[in-house]
């Protein structure tokens, strides 16, 4: 994406922010009072808008397949899914509707004026590339978020594929959802990389968005514990695998 289409984009990002300013008072105070569930709920009222306008201003819809969000188990999740590029973000918000969440990403994301104030106001852990002990401390943090009912969304491979195929998931990027044991949800996306970043700017598309069942962790043995995400891993994979070969057959 050139710099003229990356100001666009910045441009039309910041000003979707100002009208959900009553979500953010709100939120602060609900987190100011040790209010979780009034402070999720702010969250997930202002991700039910922020997501859906910027999608309808570029023209790109999501197709839904698999699980019902309406089904998602209460209380925090953590969500795993394969990360094509930025529009990952804005498509959570379109797909779940019905849960809060924030983002496991990069401390790049801290360096976005005004944004970088709304990643972190809906609960997202930034991570600093090569600091495994910050890396351990930000993970403890997340940990006790899930027991208190927020739920994240983390990306294993760890950075965006940018059209180049799903990579192999970094190990111990579960680890938070086991030590908290909440619900784990797989979930396999295809299509932001193309609708947003591809061309150099954002148009017109379809991104596919597919819920897995979810996985429990509560009595998880230690040796399905060992191979639980390689099994996920496996489990987005094949639904990328499946849509690929299908769009083969169409052409």
């Amino acid at each position: 994406m050139n710099v003229f289409n990356m100001i666009r984009l910045g441009a039309f990002i910041l000003s979707t922010l100002p009208p959900i300013r009553k979500h953010k008072h709100e939120m602060d105070s609900a987190r100011a009072d040790g209010d979780h569930a009034r402070e999720q709920e702010w969250i997930r009222l202002a991700e039910n808008f922020w997501g859906p306008k910027v999608f309808d201003h570029y023209g790109v819809t999501v197709d839904m397949s698999g699980e019902s969000p309406e089904s998602l188990p209460d209380g925090g999740v953590l969500f795993v899914s394969n990360h094509e590029g930025f529009g990952d973000i804005p498509l959570f918000m379109v797909a779940i509707k019905t849960k809060q969440f924030g983002f496991v990403a990069k401390g790049e994301l801290y360096k976005i004026p005004v944004f970088n104030k709304w990643i972190a106001r809906i609960r997202s852990l930034m991570l600093e590339r090569d600091d495994p002990r910050y890396a351990l401390k930000v993970f403890g943090e997340g940990e006790e978020w899930l027991r208190q009912g927020f739920s994240l969304v983390i990306f294993p491979e760890g950075h965006r594929a940018k059209g180049k195929g799903m990579q192999p998931f970094q190990k111990g990027s579960l680890r938070m959802a086991l030590r908290a044991h909440v619900p784990i949800v797989p979930i396999s996306t295809k299509g932001s990389w193309e609708c947003f970043e591809n061309a150099g700017y954002p148009h017109p598309g379809v991104i596919r968005f597919h819920i897995h069942p979810v996985i429990e962790t509560t009595n998880i043995t230690k040796s399905e514990e060992g191979a639980l995400s390689d099994r996920i891993e496996k489990m987005i994979r094949d639904k990328l695998t499946e849509w690929e070969q299908a769009e083969g057959k169409e052409a």
